[in-house]
């Protein structure tokens, strides 16, 4: 590792002093500047890369939030439980930019094997774990089969598998309890649904974690941090995946070998699109479980207790991370439970991240509470349907009230926008030069890897959870090569103050930019509640009544139930008092997540 920082310093100190035409003593200055930067970024790693991180995703999301970060514990080993696994490589970075200590993550042996992710995975001592999914080979012939029992068509099931391995099929992996024939094969638990028809399989065969779960204790005996996603793989599917027992293993095994007692605190990463560039994520720290003493005892016997005693700790985790994490059977249902906390809320009130994901946690435990009663269902009806209005008139909620303004106040809105839209339009033209390239390639790479990881996954819908991923990737590879160009053009075609210019100008002028931009998007949406305004209004009085309607409703709803649910109300009767739907202040910044 330091020898590639050393070696990466070294070639651009000597590529500086061809391109500035410098002389040996500037040269021989470069690279003894270089070589002694290689040494400082070696020894403080993990403050470079928590830099290095932070800017990546100061230019991707438009704003980060945190919640309870002031629960993680100061000091002593802590396992990091983190899910929902939705962006493959975001969601490591985005952890260790938000969490005060220093972490070691556990991280699939294959991703270390790519330059940059290996690069960075070293870089903040990672620990590199196998996986069986990894090491799968596809099965000879076919299966069906039905409970426990796998019958083999054309399969040689004694020479391809071992008891200790596993058989993955209908996009699932089962133990195996006995090998009886080329064509038998029993498991140790039954069959999700049964297989009628004849399906293809891969073999998993058992890995070996033992070196793994050795580097994760030294950790906790040095009093470190060590995080996991307990589901995996990353998805991007809106509800958590079965968790993996390797998170209950470690604790209990490392409190189990007389390290000191383990906390294990549950993070909660909750995106708001976050598969697009500058979107919004949540980064939800819950409360530190204690490891039961009793639990270790347990875990140190051995045989069906120690399995119990995993299968415990596991039950309390889950139900942890389920309480920092909004879950929804499809995304449908998930973009329904963001529509009633958008009509539920006073209209005078701007929600901050935590507020709008506890607010949409509440929403999610009515919806558990109220179950099929008909009168929620209708609701549920009414709201899509509502939904589904404002996307054929390209609105947001926000925007319906502006949908019945005076006609001389909408002209004059227009107007205004209409300046700003080519005053900001002119101003990033410069930019859009310069970035469109970039957004592109980003979004050509992003789409054809996620296409990719859904052809090589059973669990994946269309591969949101490695765009941003791919986004940040491209961008990280791209971007320093633009700005060495017109550095390194400065310099030849002007002079070496003319390229320290554009080194300091040009980064703080794209990040100006940036700002522009989420402005710019703004205008740029507000225009479609003032045409509707204009040449449809009765469909925009049609809307704001559907809306008080919705609103009504939803409160009552929530005023009958509010004793049944697990949280306390966020808003009182006095907090929506004096509203006006037809108020013309000025757009909230809450989005349609």
């Amino acid at each position: 590792m330091q020898l590639f920082i050393a070696a990466f310093n070294l070639s651009a100190a000597l590529l500086a002093s061809i391109a500035f035409h410098m002389n040996t003593w500037n040269t021989a200055l470069s690279v003894v500047m270089a070589l002694v930067f290689s040494e400082i970024v070696s020894q403080n790693a993990q403050f470079y890369a928590r830099l290095l991180f932070h800017s990546m995703l100061y230019v991707f999301f438009r704003e980060i939030d945190t919640r309870n970060a002031h629960c993680i514990p100061k000091s002593g080993p802590v396992v990091f439980v983190c899910g929902p696994h939705a962006s493959q490589f975001v969601d490591p970075i985005l952890i260790i930019t938000h969490t005060p200590r220093d972490l070691r993550f556990l991280i699939a042996a294959k991703s270390v094997k790519r330059w940059f992710v290996g690069f960075m995975a070293r870089l903040i001592n990672s620990i590199p774990v196998q996986r069986p999914q990894d090491a799968a080979v596809r099965g000879k012939g076919t299966v069906t089969g039905s409970s426990t029992l796998i019958v083999g068509h054309g399969t040689t099931f004694t020479k391809d598998f071992q008891v200790t391995d596993s058989i993955f099929v209908a996009g699932e992996a089962y133990r195996i309890e006995k090998i009886v024939s080329d064509t038998r094969l029993v498991l140790k638990r039954p069959l999700t649904r049964a297989l009628p028809v004849r399906a293809k399989f891969k073999i998993f065969p058992r890995i070996d974690h033992s070196v793994a779960y050795q580097l994760v204790y030294q950790a906790f005996h040095n009093n470190e941090c060590v995080a996991i996603f307990p589901e995996g793989g990353s998805h991007d599917r809106p509800e958590l995946l079965p968790l993996k027992a390797g998170a209950a293993v470690m604790a209990l095994g490392a409190m189990a070998d007389n390290c000191k007692p383990i906390k294990v605190v549950p993070v909660g990463l909750n995106y708001f699109h976050g598969h697009r560039f500058r979107s919004r994520a949540l980064v939800d720290f819950g409360r530190p479980i204690e490891v039961e003493p009793h639990l270790v005892e347990e875990y140190k016997a051995g045989g069906e207790r120690r399995r119990t005693a995993i299968a415990t700790l596991m039950s309390t985790i889950t139900e942890a991370l389920n309480s920092v994490t909004i879950t929804a059977p499809d995304y449908d249902e998930l973009r329904l439970l963001w529509a009633i906390r958008r009509l539920y809320k006073p209209e005078h009130v701007v929600l901050t991240l935590e507020q709008t994901q506890q607010l949409t946690l509440r929403f999610a435990d009515l919806k558990e509470v109220m179950g099929e009663e008909p009168r929620f269902m209708r609701l549920l009806e009414r709201v899509s349907a509502y939904n589904k209005q404002l996307e054929s008139y390209g609105l947001r909620d926000h925007q319906v009230k502006r949908t019945v303004l005076k006609t001389e106040t909408v002209i004059s809105m227009l107007l205004w926008r209409a300046v700003l839209f080519v005053v900001e339009l002119l101003a990033l033209l410069p930019f859009m030069v310069l970035g469109l390239p970039i957004l592109f390639a980003c979004r050509l790479v992003s789409e054809s890897k996620a296409r990719a990881a859904v052809a090589g996954s059973s669990v994946k819908l269309v591969g949101r959870d490695v765009k941003a991923t791919w986004k940040i990737l491209t961008a990280t590879a791209i971007i320093p090569i633009y700005f060495i160009l017109y550095i390194v053009l400065a310099g030849v075609l002007f002079s070496w103050r003319a390229a320290l210019g554009t080194f300091v100008c040009l980064p703080m002028l794209m990040l100006v930019s940036l700002r522009i931009w989420d402005h710019f998007l703004r205008v740029s949406r507000s225009f479609s509640p003032l045409l509707v305004a204009v040449f449809h209004r009765n469909a925009g009085r049609q809307l704001l009544q559907t809306r008080r309607e919705l609103k009504h409703e939803i409160r009552e709803v929530v005023r009958e139930c509010a004793d049944k649910l697990r949280r306390p109300r966020m808003f009182t009767e006095a907090d929506f008092a004096g509203e006006s739907d037809t108020d013309e202040g000025e757009e909230p910044c809450e989005s349609s997540g």
